[in-house]
């Protein structure tokens, strides 16, 4: 059975910021989490390479909960798919 895109991009998250994945509330900010701009380059080029889906700079940003960058995600993604 093939991952979701979300739960990808969760795992992805989670590994980032160093943390078990039930401690990604949606309600916290990318910032809470611990990702800094480097993490979220980088979440912004695996995005493009596994899915060619381009992420703007800027776009992700420390001020985005873990829902809204997940939701965001989804829509870039879901473009290409």
């Amino acid at each position: 059975m093939e991952t979701t895109v979300n739960a990808r991009v969760i795992q992805l998250l989670a590994d980032k910021a160093e943390l078990p994945v039930e401690e990604l509330a949606a309600h916290r900010t990318l910032e809470e989490i611990g990702l800094d701009s480097l993490h979220l380059m980088e979440i912004a080029l695996w995005v493009q390479r596994e899915y060619g889906a381009v992420v703007p700079e800027g776009d992700l940003h420390h001020e985005l909960t873990v829902g809204e960058a997940l939701a965001y995600l989804d829509e870039k993604t879901a473009a290409v798919r």
